[in-house]
């Protein structure tokens, strides 16, 4: 079959357009996904710890990077979250989770540490009733939280003075008897804690009293964040205390994450880079713990039916086992335009077979004036005849010779057509030339054997 240099130009055409689309598609969706995600503030623990991760991320070629969104603290982060402006937020869970929104991983669990002077001989945090409690208050959230706990406690603002204090006032303070006991909420391994605790005890290097918070099944029931935690032995080795575990409460802060709006596609996408987070953030924290230390707390949040969070998508695949790595995901998307490609195909190529079916066959149009032209000129007895005859066999000779230019028809397409273009132009020929003699002279005698018994029938 003959192809015309247009159409062999417009084959290589439209396959160099599918290759190019396909590189180019492959690129774009081989760049790792960017994730929004807020933390704050700036210069805080949280910031710095995705920093550092985000730099893990991009030395390991991860499939997601992390684009931090600075904020005041974790109640605003949780607001962006809420709004989706952001598509991830550091967040404590006495803030209420936003709708739609999932744990990815738990940071580190935020404790209540209140600790006094040993010669206060407080033993829990009940017993600090009558007393002048100082709240080191890093966050928004400490102040409303802490005083739910007193309320828990059973002891109401007029019960205590709770006065805030920042942490470079506490030895003053303490010092001074203005201050009985000191709460900060966080963990033991934070810098600013321990110089807080360390600010308690006296001159005469006495550690503090680490007192124990104690609210049994009471938690459970009025906030359904805290949960009961322990203040291991010696968390604090440079002062040696406490001497034994300690019961406290705790609140997680964790790593939360949106879900996907809409689209397969992108829902698919999108729960993969969230277990990319989840596999870094898990996998590789002994690494990141080497610049950020409190990074050694990080776990993987409770994935059971009964949890009180719900957790993320991706991190839910990550956790089970079910995720789909990036190549694989790649793959069996180019496996499914190879195959809705090769569908549509198929439907174009029977849909085009079908209108050309449908349609008017010059060819077969040809063959049937052809045709009616040699029977014509095989059945007429006139001479006369064969000029019309001639003259429809040279339209058709025109039609002939329009059709196969416009279909660039090879000799064995078009080799029918002249067979029969040949069989009607001998049949048109020998119709001009007339009968044999022998058949006219047939003729002349059956002309006049009718003539004479014409002449028979007239006479009396």
């Amino acid at each position: 079959m003959n192809i015309s240099i247009s159409r062999l130009l417009l084959i290589t055409a439209a396959a160099f357009a599918l290759l190019t689309a396909g590189v180019v598609g492959y690129l774009l969706w081989s760049q790792p996904r960017h994730l929004r995600v807020a933390a704050g503030p700036r210069d805080g623990i949280d910031a710095k710890l995705l920093i550092a991760f985000n730099r893990l991320l991009d030395v390991n070629h991860a499939g997601a990077r992390l684009d931090l969104v600075a904020t005041a603290d974790m109640h605003e982060s949780n607001r962006l979250l809420e709004r989706r402006d952001v598509d991830m937020a550091v967040m404590r869970l006495d803030d209420p989770l936003p709708t739609g929104a999932a744990l990815v991983a738990l940071l580190r669990t935020t404790l209540v540490i209140a600790a006094a002077p040993a010669r206060h001989k407080l033993e829990t945090l009940a017993d600090a009733k009558g007393k002048r409690l100082g709240l080191v208050s890093r966050s928004p959230l400490d102040e409303p939280s802490f005083v739910r706990l007193l309320d828990l406690l059973g002891i109401t603002p007029a019960d205590v003075h709770l006065t805030i204090v920042k942490p470079e006032d506490v030895a003053r303070l303490i010092a001074s008897g203005q201050l009985d006991c000191v709460v900060v909420l966080g963990v033991p391994a934070d810098p600013v804690v321990r110089d807080v605790v360390a600010a308690v005890g006296d001159k005469r290097k006495n550690p503090p009293t680490i007192l124990s918070v104690e609210l049994g099944e009471a938690l459970k029931q009025n906030t359904p964040a805290a949960s009961s935690e322990t203040i291991e032995k010696n968390a604090f080795p440079r002062l040696s205390i406490p001497d034994d575990d300690v019961d406290t409460v705790g609140v997680p802060i964790v790593l939360a994450a949106n879900r996907a709006a809409t689209g397969p596609m992108r829902v698919r996408l999108y729960n993969n880079a969230i277990m990319e987070v989840t596999r870094g953030l898990l996998e590789r924290r002994s690494e990141l713990a080497r610049e950020v230390p409190l990074a050694s707390l990080i776990t993987a949040p409770d994935s059971e039916k009964d949890a009180r969070f719900p957790v993320h998508p991706g991190t839910a695949a990550y956790l089970e086992d079910t995720d789909t790595s990036w190549s694989t995901l790649f793959s069996e998307q180019i496996w499914n335009v190879v195959l809705v490609g090769g569908v549509v195909s198929s439907m174009l190529a029977a849909a085009g077979g079908f209108l050309h079916q449908g349609g008017p066959d010059p060819v077969g149009g040809i063959l049937y004036r052809l045709k009616d032209i040699t029977e014509r000129a095989g059945a007429s007895t006139d001479p006369a005849d064969a000029p019309g005859l001639s003259h429809e066999l040279g339209v058709l000779a025109i039609d002939m010779a329009t059709l196969g230019y416009k279909r660039h028809c090879s000799y064995e397409e078009f080799a029918p057509l002249q067979l029969a273009y040949e069989s009607a132009r001998d049949a048109v020929a020998a119709l001009r030339a007339g009968p044999p003699p022998t058949a006219r002279g047939n003729v002349a005698s059956e002309a006049a054997i009718r003539s004479a018994s014409l002449q028979r029938e007239r006479s009396p």
